[in-house]
């Protein structure tokens, strides 16, 4: 991208998962180690990724933003109205936990509720995710910037920070958890525009809005949910770990795109200017564009 035409004012949205954290144990350890604090044995952390992942697929397929088909069950705009949508998103992350351990089990013993109860604190909070070292650097420089806005520190002379992400309605907790602030606005909230200074402006997760990256409806979405200037005016750059989903899916969609690719796996792969391995880097081309 041409950072020299950061003088407009700039939507600057990040991927969540992979890209501000990661889990602190393979998924399928942590879920291993916390069902034995509740009295389940007989299996072993390979054994739990892989009935975790048998239960995750049938989730996605039958979550709310697919139908059976595969197909997108909503379009942008509409709004989860039946009772098979309502009893779909309720199911979610309950359901999963139950379906790995099930699977696994030599009866059919009931899954404890507090397990239950403890993987879904676990997997919304800092217990099961940390940030990436680069993050909190992030952050830091972003809240200065917002702060400054003499001609000492060149730049957009407005910016605003979303979230988009193929997630469900964790990511706020997650990212507060991990002591990124997090405004209440996000699709469907009807909050117009959020005046907290939070280190996130918004939040769009396909979960919400029934649609997932790289599909364009959700970044015309994000576009929609940001409140500042207009839509002629602004300057959308995404970012994010996935070749196909952040970085093609946003170039698609109309919008700037960087690659964040922090073991260096991509190189080559897009235009060296579209890519960073780290997102202090960013933040300082950014600030100093002219």
């Amino acid at each position: 991208m041409s950072f020299g035409r950061c003088r407009r004012p700039l939507v600057l949205t990040l991927d969540a998962f992979g890209t501000l954290f990661h889990p602190r144990q393979p998924i399928g350890q942590q879920y291993a180690d916390t069902a034995r604090t509740h009295g389940l044995s007989g299996f072993t952390h390979q054994d739990v990724e892989a009935s975790f992942r048998k239960g995750e697929e049938r989730r996605i397929v039958l979550e709310l933003r697919f139908g059976e088909t595969g197909r997108y069950t909503l379009t942008f705009g509409e709004k989860p109205s039946s009772m098979r949508d309502r009893s779909i998103r309720t199911m979610g992350r309950p359901w999963v936990i139950r379906s790995t351990f099930y699977a696994l089990s030599p009866s059919s013993a009931p899954i404890p509720e507090g397990l239950v109860a403890s993987l879904l604190h676990r997997f919304s909070s800092n217990e099961g995710y940390r940030m990436y070292d680069d993050v909190t650097p992030f952050f830091e420089q972003l809240r200065e910037w917002r702060k400054d806005s003499s001609a000492a520190r060149p730049g957009p002379p407005e910016i605003e920070i979303g979230i988009i992400s193929n997630s469900d309605n964790r990511v706020p907790s997650i990212l507060a958890s991990l002591g990124i602030s997090t405004s209440l606005r996000r699709y469907g909230s009807g909050i117009v525009e959020s005046r907290d200074h939070s280190d996130i402006g918004w939040v769009l997760m396909s979960y919400d809005v029934g649609i997932e990256k790289p599909d364009r409806g959700i970044f015309d979405a994000a576009r929609a949910l940001s409140p500042s200037s207009t839509a002629s005016e602004k300057l959308c750059l995404h970012i994010g770990d996935s070749i196909k989903e952040d970085y093609r899916g946003a170039l698609e969609a109309g919008w700037d795109a960087v690659l964040l690719d922090r073991d260096g796996k991509h190189e080559g792969a897009v235009p060296e200017a579209d890519r960073v391995t780290n997102l202090a880097t960013l933040t300082h081309r950014l600030m100093h564009s002219k």
